[in-house]
């Protein structure tokens, strides 16, 4: 049995549960709350205290990018690598460049917001959890704000360069997709499912695995209404639901 160790509330999470999905591999999830997942994560991997984990028969697997690899390898149908050489190339270097830049900066966004909204923000990773336990979890938070902060790069200058690639990101997206519907070629692929996933958190994905928990915080709702009409935005959602299976 696979199992993905992961935050419930994360884009590059999402990124290994669609995969899993997708490929409609059976698997369990434990979840984490952040923070407390340091030493736990860490102990498993031996190295990387990050999620998403995957753990299978043979170790552990860390990193959203090396998860969808690895899966692509034992279990490649139905495929989301094109069999094209220079789509697939093409494919691939967009999800290096998402992961790397596109995913940073829509959290920042995000995280900027939830800062402020510490009830939220703390339901949000906690929900799967006991109450006692989501208690315990929204009274660390004012201690742990500063280190949220650092680890979200929640700081001005950083806040604008990220808003500038993420329009960038949503203008990029609107266009590849604008002929085909896709990012690459004419089909489904990792390039979709990567673009899709660090897009998803400027919109509220209408899928149990990413629908944000009710009631949202004003801020929240004016937060993702700047980005609604966005065609790049109209394409994440169609893009879940013509490709994004329910577990």
């Amino acid at each position: 049995m696979l199992t993905v160790h992961q935050f419930a509330a994360s884009h590059f999470n999402e990124k290994v549960r669609w995969t899993l999905d997708y490929k409609r591999l059976p698997h369990q999830r434990e979840t984490y709350l952040p923070g407390p997942h340091f030493p736990l994560i860490k102990k498993l991997s031996g190295g990387p205290s990050t999620t998403p984990l995957l753990q299978h028969d043979g170790g552990f697997i860390s990193g959203s990018a090396a998860i969808i690899d690895w899966l692509e390898g034992q279990y490649p149908e139905p495929a989301l690598l094109p069999a094209d050489k220079a789509l697939r190339e093409k494919a691939l270097a967009i999800q290096t460049r998402f992961d790397a830049t596109v995913g940073p900066a829509t959290r920042t966004l995000l995280f900027d917001i939830l800062l402020n909204e510490p009830d939220y923000l703390c339901d949000t990773f906690s929900a799967s959890k006991p109450w006692l336990k989501r208690l315990a979890f929204r009274a660390t938070f004012p201690a742990a704000k500063g280190f949220i902060r650092k680890g979200n790069g929640v700081f001005p200058d950083n806040i604008a360069k990220s808003r500038l690639i993420t329009q960038a990101a949503l203008d990029e997206v609107a266009a590849a997709v604008a002929n085909t519907g896709y990012m690459v070629g004419s089909h489904f692929s990792v390039a979709d499912l990567c673009a899709a996933s660090l897009l998803a958190p400027l919109t509220n994905i209408k899928h149990p695995d990413m629908q944000r928990i009710e009631p949202m915080p004003v801020s929240v709702q004016e937060f993702l209404a700047q980005w609604a009409d966005h065609a790049a935005i109209a394409w994440v959602h169609q893009i879940y639901a013509r490709h994004r299976p329910v577990k």
